[in-house]
C-alpha cells in the first residue's frame, strides 16, 4: 500500500473513531506515554488505530507509544490527538497530524492534518503543493495572528495579544494550517516545548502553501524525527515578521 494513502487512511479512521466515542471519557488517564507525560483515554484510542493499521509497514513515531522499529526506510510520525486539552474539554478545535519522513523534519515527504470536528483535510506532498479538502491553498497576509499565550505565551505574544485580531486554539498542528490556507498569517509558540510529532506534517504544509517555518529563534526549523528535542515554532506567511518576534 502506497504509504501516503496509508496515512489518509489512518487520519480518517482516527477521526471517525473519535467521533463515536463517549466524549466524557475522553479525559480518562490510562497510562503512562513514551515522552514521560500521562496519556489520556482519547489519546491511546486514536493511537492503537494508528498501530493497528500500520502493522510492520512501516516504523511509527509518536508521543505515547515512543519509536517503533519496524526495520522499514520510512517513519509515519503521528500526534494522534492534537490539541488534547481541547478535546477532553469539549472545546471542538483539534485534530490528527500524521507525516512521512526518513531521519529529519526536513525530509518529510508528506503530511497530513485532518481538523477531526469540522472534518476539514489538510495535505502536502513535498513540492507538491498544498491542499484543503481538495482545492489547493496558498498563505496570504493579514492582520490575523494565532499565538500561544498563558503559561505556554511570553513577553512578545503577550504584548501581539494587543494588536490585531488574534486567537489562541491550543492545537498547533491546527492552527498551523490556518496560516497554510491564508485564514491567519502567523502562528507563534515562543517556547522550546513542541515535538517533532506535534510539527512534521504541519510544517511541510505551511511551506508548500508558500509559507514560512522557524524555530522561537528564528532558524529554519529542522529537527530529527525523535522525542528527545523540543522547539518553539514560528509558522509565517511572510519571513519580514520573524524580526518582530526574535
Amino acid at each position: 500500500m502506497d504509504l501516503a494513502k496509508l496515512a489518509e487512511a489512518i487520519a480518517k479512521k482516527i477521526a471517525k473513531k473519535v467521533k463515536q466515542e463517549n466524549f466524557k471519557k475522553f479525559g480518562e488517564y490510562v497510562g503512562m506515554g513514551a515522552d514521560g507525560t500521562e496519556t489520556a483515554y482519547i489519546d491511546k484510542v486514536a493511537e492503537d488505530v494508528a498501530i493497528r493499521m500500520i502493522g510492520e509497514k512501516a516504523n511509527m513515531l509518536s508521543e505515547e507509544a515512543g519509536f517503533i522499529d519496524n526495520g522499514k526506510e520510512y517513519t509515519l510520525v503521528i500526534d494522534p490527538i492534537d490539541g488534547t486539552k481541547n478535546a477532553i474539554n469539549g472545546i471542538p478545535f483539534y485534530g490528527v497530524s500524521i507525516a512521512i519522513g526518513k531521519e529529519r523534519l526536513s525530509d518529510v515527504e508528506y503530511g497530513i492534518v485532518v481538523n477531526i470536528p469540522t472534518g476539514d483535510v489538510y495535505k502536502a506532498r513535498k513540492d507538491g503543493g498544498a491542499y484543503l479538502n481538495g482545492r489547493k491553498i496558498k498563505v496570504e497576509d493579514k492582520p490575523v495572528y494565532c499565538l500561544s499565550l498563558g503559561k505556554s505565551g511570553n513577553e512578545k505574544t503577550w504584548g501581539m495579544a494587543k494588536q490585531g485580531t488574534v486567537r489562541a486554539m491550543g492545537a498547533a498542528a491546527v492552527e498551523m494550517c490556518l496560516v497554510a490556507s491564508g485564514a491567519a498569517s502567523l502562528y507563534f509558540m515562543p517556547r522550546d516545548v513542541l515535538r517533532v510529532t506535534d510539527l512534521a506534517a504541519s510544517t511541510l504544509i505551511v511551506r508548500e502553501a508558500g509559507g514560512f517555518v522557524y524555530d522561537a529563534h528564528g532558524s529554519s526549523l529542522d529537527m530529527p524525527l525523535n522525542l528527545e528535542k523540543r522547539s518553539g515554532v514560528i509558522a509565517a506567511s511572510n519571513p519580514n515578521i520573524v524580526g518582530e518576534l526574535i
